[in-house]
């Protein structure tokens, strides 16, 4: 199959430069902001988000499936390897170094809007998942990083990851909530962990892999602080909105401290097997932060009521 995708790319590229012939500072800058909704730092906002301030139960289980298939987005690549546009007809807007297929940006529009669409089940959020989907995938090729099949690739993959995990996440969940909590911290951190070592080197033959690293880091921490937020805390997302709203501002201010100060704190030039281990727990910590921290100041500063045990 590498070789088939490969083979497409001279008629991807005459596709982008078609498409960025329609360019001008305007279109560009909306297709920016498109692509931004796909970014790991909008993900960062909108989980948060809807676990806080939406749906609990939702957020926990958007969490898990985002964070699952960023990783599968991985795995994909990095056996493939397709390389990236780079003929010089191409204008390339952002700046990006995993390989080409799939596009994780349409990848993950369908999995986490498909995900509220479907869990939800308001035609509205059918409509706002649709044009995210399309909007986030068509501004990959617009942007010029991605080649078309690239966007379809990611669309297709992520329809396919959405649909089992919205059939195997229900007994699953029953499953590992049936079990000890040791067991479900050993699970929580365990699954991760072999996840990282699943996936295959980048491109450069570092192992285990930044694309694997950075999503099972979150997986881990967020699992465990789910499991701590379950037994200890407790918390409602009910609440009159301006409630909810000084909860979502004080939780992004905390997350955005774990999640910047740890990477301006740490040194730039490490040997990489230190530098995998300390990313780990970052995005461990990160997560963490999402999923206990952050609900626990929330009971503390009388942001969000606390239910009975």
């Amino acid at each position: 199959m590498g070789e088939w995708l490969e083979s497409l790319i001279p008629w991807g590229t005459e596709v982008i430069v078609w498409v960025q012939s329609f360019s001008n500072p305007f279109l560009d800058a909306i297709f920016q902001v498109l692509t931004f909704l796909g970014n790991e730092e909008f993900y960062l906002i909108l989980l948060p988000f809807v676990y806080w301030c939406v749906h609990k139960q939702i957020g926990r289980e958007l969490g898990y499936l985002s964070m699952l298939s960023a990783w599968i987005n991985s795995v994909v690549k990095y056996l493939f390897k397709i390389p990236r546009p780079s003929d010089p007809r191409v204008r390339i807007l952002v700046e990006e170094t995993s390989p080409s297929f799939p596009s994780g940006h349409a990848q993950g529009a369908v999995v986490n809007w498909g995900y509220l669409a479907y869990r939800f089940r308001k035609p509205v959020f059918w409509v706002v998942a649709i044009l995210a989907m399309l909007g986030i995938g068509l501004s990959r090729i617009v942007l010029g990083v991605h080649f078309p099949s690239d966007a379809l690739g990611g669309w297709l993959i992520g329809l396919l990851v959405l649909v089992i995990y919205a059939w195997a996440e229900p007994p699953v969940a029953r499953w590992v909530a049936g079990q000890r909590m040791a067991v479900q911290l050993v699970l929580a951190i365990g699954v991760p962990v072999l996840l990282v070592f699943l996936h295959p080197a980048d491109v450069e033959g570092y192992y285990p892999a930044e694309g694997a690293i950075t999503p099972m880091g979150a997986l881990a921490g967020f699992g465990v602080g789910v499991i701590m937020e379950r037994a200890w805390v407790r918390f409602r997302v009910v609440g009159v909105w301006w409630r909810r709203g000084l909860r979502f501002l004080v939780g992004v201010v905390v997350v955005a401290i774990f999640y910047f100060g740890l990477r301006l704190i740490l040194p730039e030039e490490m040997v990489y097997g230190l530098e995998a281990g300390l990313r780990f727990v970052r995005y461990a910590l990160v997560g963490w932060v999402g999923a206990f921290l952050g609900p626990w100041l929330f009971v503390r500063l009388g942001l969000a009521e606390q239910a009975e045990s």
